[in-house]
């Protein structure tokens, strides 16, 4: 299972999302995709040594599309508010990965295009608490 957090600016939230994921032996690989601000400057230095703490793979890629095309996940699914059908666990497998955006209020139409869109309900957690519900959902 690979977890992906894109277009990431907050330090502060990509510190708890990686703290969350880095929590599930089940997450094989943390994605950062198209970090920027203090988020690429300060919070990923602070992940990757995180990471390598805890024994834990990350990759930093430039845009998603790139994690995409060097992974090759069998399915993608995004997090998103724009989404017509509910996240259902069942559907998720080991080779899959899941996106959540880092943006306000929510992923664009051009990050989604391609992907599995799905929508967490209650809506308007947020991004961290996106994380942690897909994640609780799938490994409870």
């Amino acid at each position: 299972m690979i977890v992906a957090y894109h277009d990431v600016h907050s330090v502060a939230k990509l510190q708890e999302i990686a703290r969350i994921v880095f929590a599930y032996d089940n997450v094989d690989l943390f994605v950062i995709s198209r970090p920027q601000g203090s988020a690429a400057q300060t919070g990923v230095p602070e992940i990757h040594l995180a990471a390598a703490k805890k024994g834990k793979r990350i990759l930093i890629v430039p845009d998603l599309k790139d994690a995409v095309e060097v992974l090759k996940p069998r399915r993608v699914f995004i997090i998103t508010k724009k989404a017509e059908k509910e996240f259902d666990p069942a559907e998720v497998g080991d080779d899959d990965m899941i996106v959540v955006a880092g943006t306000e209020p929510d992923a664009t139409k051009f990050d989604i295009d391609g992907l599995e869109a799905r929508r967490i309900v209650p809506e308007g957690m947020g991004d961290v608490g996106y994380v942690a519900t897909v994640l609780c959902r799938l490994f409870k």
